[in-house]
């Protein structure tokens, strides 16, 4: 059963999770099969104490005995194990959502005609949901079903004149726009990275509905509203702010997961007003970056991704700030992945100094470490060129260049990242070649860099012109 569904759930249950299944499988309501409390301890010593996947045969021994082997009994064991663990899972995530829970209980009590009960439940739902801090879609969502729950009750008792349809309306209105917008906004921040195209069908009616009704007074609405604009229309840089402002006083209204999606919506366009040369988008990236460490909104795993970690770097070397970007990249060096952890840290610490002009220290940072990602030791390889630029090494630059130039071609870089690279290598030649008194020569390539599609380091390359 090496590759086998059972053995993969069974085999991520952490101990406490297989005390509670542990506690169904002996249960008389979730199990009357005592093949399948054998095959239960079996499982728990094979992962704990064997350290082994056990085979079907080995399984079949344990629990049935006998030599003669049975597949039928075998798989028949696992297959109802499996949909126990699955139905605990299940059981496990409905009582984690307190007002699914209570809302799954009222429908109970309405079947029974247990009124009393029933309000209760109904009851018990809507306070949960007051309770709690969010009021994203899901929030409005919620109320729907509690209202749309209650309606049905209503309508059996005949209660016609208390029914509470336009509350339900108006709730399935703003879960739907809601949920919509967000869907729409993560779909095109898709299609911008991968190149795909969405229709999104009644999209234009309801950001016509959003304008002219006061759908912006809510903030699930309006944070996703201001967000598609900025998103599409990035010149026009007021929907960003509008977007700022709505998600500094209203930011404890979304989950940790839908938060992380905002900041990250906010901060790619900061990067990419940032790469338009409005420099100031730095300031606004990192504004966001330090809210979201202090939240762990970057790190909803306890992760922090190896992009997001350079891209911090990025944007304090750009605004100076030099101290924090030391702090940050001590402090949450250990919050890498392990693939990612020592090369970031050398890279990320390598470019630090190298902006503190340390070049004897950010220099064997770059050459000591092994960068297994193609892009990562591009890059490195690029910063290590500026050293021995800025440095007046020309005969190691060019000796550097040219294996650059040999590295690229033999790993046969591909697309946009040869073309960027190869283009460094050949504007930073020029600038060496280039007499300073040369100016006319200087001003053709600098307009050169500057009209340039793809070249990595533009900004320094021109300032060294």
């Amino acid at each position: 059963m090496k590759n086998g569904k059972l053995w993969e759930i069974f085999d991520q249950l952490t101990a406490k999770e297989l005390q509670e299944v542990e506690k169904c499988v002996q249960s008389p309501w979730f199990n009357n099969r005592p093949s399948v409390v054998k095959l239960f301890h079996f499982l728990v010593e094979c992962r704990n104490e064997l350290k082994i996947v056990p085979t079907k045969e080995q399984i079949h021994l344990r629990v049935f005995g006998g030599k003669n082997y049975e597949d039928i009994r075998v798989r028949n064991a696992l297959s109802f194990l499996l949909k126990i663990i699955e139905r605990f899972f299940a059981l496990q995530e409905l009582e984690g959502t307190g007002t699914d829970a209570q809302l799954a209980l009222a429908k109970v009590y309405r079947k029974r005609q247990l009124n009393k009960h029933y309000d209760q439940a109904i009851r018990g739902g809507e306070s949960l949901l007051k309770k709690q801090s969010f009021r994203n879609a899901d929030y409005y969502n919620s109320q729907y079903r509690l209202e749309f729950e209650r309606y049905r009750a209503l309508s059996a008792q005949r209660s016609l004149k208390s029914m509470n349809l336009q509350v339900i309306s108006d709730n399935l209105d703003i879960a739907y726009l809601a949920q919509k917008l967000r869907q729409t906004c993560l779909s095109i921040s898709h299609q911008t990275v991968y190149s795909m195209e969405y229709d999104f069908g009644l999209l234009p009616y309801l950001l016509e509905a959003v304008r002219k009704l006061d759908y912006q007074s809510i903030p699930a609405i309006s944070v996703y509203y201001h967000c598609y604009f900025f998103l599409t229309e990035p010149e026009e840089e007021s929907h960003f702010q509008n977007f700022k402002k709505i998600l500094v006083e209203h930011r404890a209204q979304f989950p940790l997961r839908e938060l992380s999606d905002l900041y990250l919506y906010a901060t790619n366009y900061c990067i990419q007003r940032m790469n338009k040369n409005a420099r100031q988008y730095a300031s606004e990236a990192l504004d966001f970056y330090k809210e979201g460490l202090i939240d762990d909104v970057l790190l909803p795993d306890g992760v922090l991704p190896h992009i997001t970690f350079s891209n911090i770097v990025t944007m304090s070397l750009v605004t100076g700030e030099y101290v924090f970007a030391e702090q940050f990249i001590e402090s949450y060096k250990k919050s890498l992945a392990p693939e990612y952890r020592k090369s970031i840290y050398s890279f990320n610490l390598a470019r630090l100094l190298y902006q503190r002009k340390e070049f004897d220290e950010a220099l064997p940072l770059l050459q000591s470490e092994v960068y297994r990602d193609l892009l990562l030791n591009l890059l490195a390889k690029t910063l290590t060129a500026k050293i021995f630029f800025d440095s007046n090494e020309y005969d190691v630059l060019y000796s550097h260049l040219d294996a650059m130039q040999q590295f690229i071609r033999r790993k046969k870089v591909m697309g946009y990242h040869q073309e960027n690279f190869q283009n460094f290598i050949s504007f930073l030649k020029r600038i060496i070649e280039i007499p300073d008194f040369e100016k006319e020569n200087r001003q053709v390539l600098k307009k050169e860099i500057e009209e340039v599609k793809a070249v990595v380091e533009r900004r320094w390359l021109l300032e060294q012109v």
